[in-house]
């Protein structure tokens, strides 16, 4: 039998063009699901978003996106990774790779985890990468502000900033910094804010609002 072993019910749909007969197989309600091989833990991220950091005007380079990805997985295996820790996994030096942290955490694609001294911990932005239950990465998302693309240098035109934004100090550098500071009804999650741009010329690019 085809079926042997299986828990669920057949069925038979007739094509009434051509009398053929199709059977349909359907697993009982609450049966064990099929886990996903992916060998080790996984997470999801926001096409949308991902996009536009790929995208040639975003101001994204490729070493940039490792170390958010690098970042971003440490963000749900530890809490988050220093540029230090990602130049030496990455094989970048670590002025670099703080610059890049840096500039990923002023246009809030990174987020300030933890500062202890002159070591900063960064993690991946919740709305861009998660590993957590839908409610949980909903509620995590609600907390923060959008990113932004930092866009390419010399790339804007007139009258129209792409640029990186201006450096966030050092007393303003904590775990809380890049937090809403009001309810955050007035945004859409899955809005990729352009800084350049009015608020009627911000594209919203479907989904759950924030």
């Amino acid at each position: 039998m085809p079926n042997q072993g299986r828990s669920g019910r057949s069925r038979e749909l007739v094509n009434t063009a051509t009398g053929e007969i199709h059977e349909l197989w359907e697993p009982d309600e609450g049966g064990p699901r099929r886990a996903y091989n992916l060998g080790g833990r996984f997470g999801q991220f926001s096409f949308t978003r991902v996009l536009e950091m790929l995208k040639a005007e975003s101001g994204i380079t490729g070493d940039d996106f490792r170390v958010f990805f690098y970042c971003g997985i440490m963000t749900y295996e530890k809490g988050g990774a220093t540029a230090k820790e990602a130049a030496e996994f990455l094989g970048l030096t670590p002025q670099a790779t703080r610059r890049i942290a840096k500039k990923l955490a002023e246009n809030k694609i990174f987020l300030v985890a933890e500062v202890i001294g002159r070591t900063i911990k960064y993690r991946a932005s919740p709305h861009i990468i998660s590993s957590l239950t839908g409610a949980e990465q909903a509620e995590e998302a609600a907390a923060y502000h959008l990113p932004t693309m930092p866009g390419r240098s010399g790339a804007a035109s007139k009258g129209q900033t792409h640029g990186t934004q201006k450096p966030v100090s050092r007393a303003r550098r904590t775990a809380g910094a890049h937090k809403r500071a009001v309810a955050p009804e007035a945004e859409r999650a899955d809005d990729v804010r352009d800084p350049g741009r009015s608020g009627a010329q911000r594209r919203a690019y479907g989904g759950r609002a924030g």
